[in-house]
This record gives C-alpha cells, sequence and structure tokens, in this order.
C-alpha cells in the first residue's frame, strides 16, 4: 500500500497537493466570423471557452478572458505558465511587444486556428508563430467546414502521437504563406489527395500544407493548430489530446498516461 501511494503522489499533481499550471487563454474573435469563440452574451462563454475549461479540468490551472488587458504587460504574463491564443485581427489591450519577449526568454505559448490571422502587421509576432494565414481556398457559403485527410507527419510528438498515421475530419482549413520552414517541425499537414489542387485561391505551389506545428523560440516554445473552428472539432476526444498536449510540451511537461 505504501508503495502505491508513493506512485499515485509521484504521478499526480493534484495528489501530492502540487499546484495545478497556471494557463491565460486568450480568447477575442473581434470582427471575424469565429462563432465558436464569439460569446452570445458578454458573461455567458463561448463554445471554445467552455471545452477549454472542460479539457483543462484537473490538469491546468485556467483563467478565460477576452479582454486584452490581461497581456498588456510582462508583470502581468509572468503570472502564468503558458498563454493560448484563440483570437483574430487586432485584439486591443494587449503589449504583443512584451508576449514576444516575454516567450523568447522561456515563456510558453499556444496558437489556436485564426490566431495565424492575429497581427499580421506586427514582424515579432508573425516570427513568434511560424506562419501566417492565407485564405482558406475550399470554403464556400454553403459548406464552411471542409472535409479533408490529415496526415501525421510526427508521430512522436506527445500532441500527435495517439493519431496514429493520419484521420478525417471536417473543420474550416487554412493555407498558410510566410513559413518559416527552418524553424518550425511540422506536426499534422493536409494529404493533398483530399483536396482541390486546382482551386485559384491555392498557393503552395510546394504542396506542404501545415496543419499543426511545434517550434523553440528563443528559450521559449510555441505550439499551433489550425484546427478547432466549430464545436465538433472541440467535442473530438482526439482534438482534446491534440491540444491538451501540445499546451504541456509548450511548457516543457511531461506528457499525461
Amino acid at each position: 500500500m505504501r508503495i502505491l501511494v508513493w506512485l499515485l503522489a509521484t504521478l499526480s499533481p493534484a495528489f501530492a497537493g502540487a499546484a495545478l499550471p497556471k494557463v491565460l487563454f486568450f480568447a477575442n474573435p473581434m470582427t471575424s466570423d469565429n462563432d465558436v469563440v464569439r460569446r452570445p452574451q458578454p458573461d455567458v462563454l463561448s463554445v471554445a471557452e467552455r471545452h477549454f475549461q472542460s479539457l483543462s479540468a484537473g490538469v491546468f490551472d485556467v483563467t478565460i478572458t477576452q479582454d486584452g488587458r490581461s497581456l498588456g504587460s510582462r508583470e502581468a504574463l509572468s503570472r502564468y505558465q503558458a498563454i493560448v491564443f484563440f483570437t483574430a485581427i487586432n485584439p486591443p489591450g494587449v503589449d504583443i511587444d512584451a508576449l514576444v519577449a516575454w516567450v523568447r526568454d522561456g515563456g510558453a505559448f499556444v496558437g489556436i486556428h485564426s490566431t495565424a490571422n492575429t497581427y499580421q502587421k506586427h514582424p515579432g509576432f508573425g516570427e513568434l508563430l511560424g506562419a501566417r494565414y492565407d485564405r482558406r481556398p475550399w470554403r464556400t457559403a454553403a459548406a464552411p467546414q471542409t472535409r479533408v485527410r490529415v496526415k501525421v507527419d510526427d508521430r512522436t510528438h506527445p500532441a500527435t502521437r495517439h493519431l496514429g498515421a493520419g484521420f478525417e475530419l471536417a473543420d474550416d482549413i487554412y493555407q498558410f504563406k510566410a513559413i518559416d520552414h527552418g524553424g518550425i517541425t511540422v506536426l499534422l499537414s493536409l494529404d493533398p489527395a483530399s483536396l482541390d489542387l486546382n482551386h485559384p485561391k491555392m498557393n503552395r505551389d510546394d504542396r506542404v500544407l501545415p496543419v499543426a506545428w511545434s517550434r523553440a523560440f528563443g528559450r521559449g516554445r510555441v505550439f499551433y493548430t489550425a484546427l478547432g473552428d466549430w464545436e465538433p472539432t472541440w467535442s473530438d476526444p482526439r482534438y482534446r489530446t491534440h491540444l491538451i498536449e501540445g499546451i504541456r510540451w509548450a511548457m516543457a511537461r511531461p506528457s499525461a498516461p
């Protein structure tokens, strides 16, 4: 029995009484069409916020906000072990220079979906993220979600090793520009065979279509996933594990059993 208690105390921070790592979830859609992150009322959590709160239970001590002033200084950022963005356009109040410096000095940053379309004119944020949003070639008004096949490029990473060789799903599918090929490690990418590569908005001549990636940024770590635009994705256990383990990796924490 003593051995069992020791093992449980070793494996479970909550059991051992250790504080959970503090994570800030900053969700701000601005004027974009991200209904999954837009609150129906100011005091009612959005779809993404509710799901993030539930999937983080017992893993992170989560603060959820749509107020950029929570990231308005280096001192404010230092309260957290990881900053998670689900944002678009230019949310006010955020000190982007302080955020970039915080990550470079050892912080953990995670971007979800439309975060790649955030602060497009800020070079430091683009360098941190490793790529920029560049249209959604396959999206139509009648079919805002596109069913695609996703390849698992890195089957050893904690955020992807549970996914096998590949999987199918429907989501709002992005292409990217200004990809730092030498700086990012592609974890997931689109299977070109599942897409219309002759679409007039398709611009990746090399047919490299990343979906999720990780990177070192100075002494910090960055994880980004383009998935997460609608509720079925957030309800999918594959995605929930993908996101949780991506955050844990960015914080340099061991994977969950």
